[in-house]
């Protein structure tokens, strides 16, 4: 009887002991767990306080352009401003006003009289004279 009491107390050993590893790692995968989720959730709070700013950047730039926009509506109204926009996009003028256009020459046009040259006017680039 007595050998029977020493092989159940050695198996009691060892099922407490496997118990103790089996709580302590579940411990352990419990923090790793919460210290997993923890780095996840701050990589995720930074990044929505990133957009928050690029967001309160962009809000400012479109009050400032809504505060110009108001500006300019008010002054619509107003003759000089109608006078403006009308010399400078429609082409008018007043009575006894004469109207200069600068035309400028675009890429194209460039393109075009360079075709028309001769070898010589060429050379004479070249030769820088």
């Amino acid at each position: 009887m007595v050998s029977k009491f020493k092989k159940n107390k050695k198996v009691g050993r060892f099922l407490n002991l496997f118990f103790s590893c089996l709580m302590g790692a579940l411990f352990l995968s419990a923090i790793a767990f919460l210290i997993y989720t923890d780095i996840k959730i701050n990589k995720k709070r930074g990044e929505f306080v990133s957009k928050i700013e690029s967001l309160k950047t962009e809000i400012s730039g479109l009050e400032e352009k809504n505060s110009v926009l108001r500006q300019k509506t008010s002054e619509a109204g107003a003759k000089e401003y109608l006078e403006e926009v009308a010399r400078e996009q429609l082409g008018l003028k007043k009575p006894g006003e004469e109207v200069v256009v600068i035309k400028e020459e675009t890429a194209e046009e460039n393109k075009i009289t360079e075709e028309k040259k001769g070898w010589w006017e060429w050379l004479k680039d070249i030769l820088g004279r």
